[in-house]
């Protein structure tokens, strides 16, 4: 049975707190994976964490006749208003994709949790800034490599096969963020709704309490009163 990208989509939305925690956690380590390579580019006496960039450098220098099926460009059709207009080449979609996944992920680790939406919205930018990658030709095959295993890290989210295309993962990523966002609007509308209180409404209650506690201090003297006749009664 093939499993579609709604049934993905079902199955994200049923998950649990916990799995967030898990999701957060795999995001976490996609960024480490995806920001220490760097760092081990500038130790040249510490082994890298590689396989292909042994060999090759640049992208330029790995014929594409050489590389597995996940290291090929693909000429994907990005979803309607994910790039600007002006990103019409691989190169500004790799620099547009990159300035999102460094805002969400980096600058904005701190809110993950908090907008949830937005966190597998943008992994659609982070399969993006790896396929573009592809065809740039000054591309440290290193850091490709790196891009590769912080891409496998997040699909775990919406269990995407390690072996699917970008065009089909960053479709998924994309419709299930669009999803979540209406469902957080709806959300914050519901309980936006429940903090408002009409004026009006508001003002009767307001009346309504001062009523009580007149009628409350009433029953009081009616009592001390009535206390009060039935002493003097007996003292007569």
């Amino acid at each position: 049975m093939t499993v579609t990208a709604k049934d993905h989509i079902i199955i994200f939305m049923l998950t649990t707190k916990s799995c967030w925690i898990r999701i957060l956690l795999v995001v976490v380590a996609a960024i480490f994976l995806t920001t220490t390579f760097t760092e081990a580019a500038k130790k040249k006496d510490k082994k890298k964490d590689c396989t292909y960039c042994i060999k090759y450098e640049k992208m330029k220098d790995w014929p594409e006749s050489e590389r597995p099926a996940a290291f090929i460009w693909e000429d994907i059709e990005y979803p309607e208003g994910m790039f600007l207009p002006t990103s019409d080449t691989p190169k500004k979609k790799q620099g547009e994709a990159g300035g999102k996944v460094y805002a969400r992920f980096v600058k904005g680790k701190g809110s993950l949790n908090k907008y949830q939406h937005l966190m597998i919205r943008d992994m659609a930018y982070f399969e993006a800034l790896y396929n573009e990658m592809l065809a740039d030709k000054k591309a440290k095959v290193e850091t490709v490599e790196g891009l590769k295993k912080g891409r496998e890290a997040m699909r775990m989210s919406l269990q995407i096969s390690p072996k699917a295309k970008a065009s089909e993962a960053v479709i998924k990523f994309w419709a299930t963020g669009k999803m979540l966002k209406k469902a957080w609007k709806l959300n914050k509308k519901k309980k936006k709704k429940k903090a408002k209180v009409d004026p009006e409404i508001a003002e009767r209650a307001a009346v309504l309490a001062n009523l009580k506690k007149q009628i409350a201090v009433a029953k009081v003297n009616a009592q001390r009163a009535a206390t009060i006749e039935a002493q003097k009664q007996i003292e007569k």
